[in-house]
C-alpha cells in the first residue's frame, strides 16, 4: 500500500511538472526575440469569438527591425470593432531601404511625420474577420479568411515619435477567401 502511494505521488509530481513546463513554454505566446519585448505575454482569448484579442505593442521609438515590424503589423492592423474581430496572422515581410515621405503613397498613413523616413514593406499575410459564435456563425466557421499572397506596406514614424507598420494587398496579387476559426495564437 505504501509503495502504491509513492508511485501515485511520483506520477502526480511528474504530471504536474509536465503540465507546468508546457504552460511555461506557452506563456511566451510563441514569440521569440524582439516580439516578446515588444508585445509581452500570451494571447488572451475572447470567449464570444473563441479567438485571441487584438495584439498590443509597447511604443517603439526607433526604426524597427524586420522581426519587430512583423509584430508591429499585427499591433497596427488587429482591431475589435462593431463589425467584428479583425486579426492578421502568418505575416511574412521584407523591408526595403528607408526613403523620404512621398505624398502619393504615404499621405494616408495615420499621424505620419512628414519629415521622417518611411520603410517600404512587401510580403504576405492572412486576414480574419470574425463574428460572435452563434447559430449563424458556428465555432470553427465564424471567420471569413483572406489569404493575401502579395502585399505592400510601410513602417513610418508618427508625429508623436513612435513607429507603426501595416500591409495591404498589392495589385496583381492573389486573394484566397475562405471560412475558419478565429486564431488563438500570434
Amino acid at each position: 500500500m505504501n509503495l502504491s502511494a509513492r508511485t501515485i505521488n511520483l506520477a502526480l509530481c511528474l504530471f504536474t511538472f509536465t503540465l507546468l513546463a508546457a504552460l511555461g513554454c506557452a506563456s511566451a505566446g510563441g514569440q521569440t526575440g524582439a516580439g516578446s519585448k515588444l508585445s509581452p505575454g500570451p494571447p488572451v482569448i475572447i470567449p464570444e469569438y473563441q479567438g485571441r484579442e487584438p495584439r498590443k505593442c509597447a511604443s517603439m521609438t526607433k526604426p524597427p527591425s524586420v522581426s519587430e515590424a512583423t509584430v508591429m503589423v499585427q499591433c497596427t492592423m488587429d482591431a475589435l470593432s462593431p463589425f467584428g474581430l479583425g486579426l492578421v496572422q502568418d505575416v511574412k515581410i521584407e523591408m526595403g531601404a528607408s526613403r523620404p515621405f512621398v505624398y502619393s503613397s504615404d499621405a494616408g498613413l495615420s499621424g505620419i511625420d512628414l519629415k521622417a523616413q518611411v520603410y517600404p514593406l512587401r510580403g504576405s499575410y492572412t486576414g480574419y474577420l470574425c463574428q460572435h459564435i452563434s447559430n449563424m456563425a458556428p465555432a470553427g466557421q465564424s471567420c471569413t479568411t483572406s489569404e493575401v499572397s502579395e502585399a505592400v506596406g510601410w513602417c513610418w514614424k508618427t508625429s508623436f515619435g513612435d513607429y507603426k507598420c501595416k500591409l495591404q494587398g498589392a495589385p496583381g496579387g492573389s486573394l484566397k477567401m475562405g471560412k475558419g476559426a478565429a486564431p488563438t495564437t500570434y
